[in-house]
């Protein structure tokens, strides 16, 4: 018996509970050497999400939040800073940005598992061990700790890079620290 934690697998032939003709394997080909599949863990039931889709999610959820974040509040309290709104207008400014960031990422991960650029390149972050859901504790952790570490020179470029070379998960440090996964919708 393995010491691995065992995950749902989705067979590729819904009517075939053995996973197809060819044991699991969809179409007769093999997991590559760096998925979870050829080290002995099981797949999840969708597969890993590629370096290029979690890419692509991430640059559109950033833009897709900023248009958000300036047109519910961000413009008005930018111009009321330039019209000598002081410390109260930046402390708005700020707390604004804190919210909008938290009702946008976090809530998005923890109610859908996606945020809307992670549903457009058909990402899905889920729990390491089990595959399921992830709680909104775990969603804020993951998703407050990318930001916090961006400002840190070394760390934030390690975070994001950290899944180029991560096996057999391709964790970023952030999914590391919430024991999260990001896999294929």
């Amino acid at each position: 018996m393995s010491n691995h934690p065992q995950y749902p697998t989705a067979s590729p032939h819904p009517s075939d509970p053995a996973g197809g003709p060819h044991g699991g394997h969809a179409n007769g080909h093999f997991a590559p050497y760096d998925s979870p599949a050829h080290s002995g863990i099981p797949p999840f039931p969708a597969g890993l999400a590629d370096l290029g889709s979690r890419l692509g999610a991430r640059v559109l959820d950033l833009i897709f939040w900023y248009v958000a974040y300036m047109a519910t509040g961000g413009i008005w309290l930018s111009m009321w800073i330039d019209a000598g709104g002081g410390s109260t207008a930046q402390s708005l400014l700020a707390a604004w940005l804190l919210v909008s960031g938290t009702l946008y990422f976090p809530v998005c991960i923890w109610k859908f598992g996606q945020t809307l650029g992670k549903r457009i390149c058909h990402v899905r972050i889920v729990r390491r061990e089990s595959g399921q859901a992830i709680g909104f504790w775990r969603a804020m952790g993951r998703e407050v700790l990318w930001p916090v570490v961006s400002f840190i020179p070394v760390l934030g470029l390690l975070n994001t890079l950290w899944c180029c070379w991560d096996r057999p998960y391709r964790q970023c440090l952030h999914d590391k620290v919430a024991d999260t996964v990001a896999v294929a919708r």
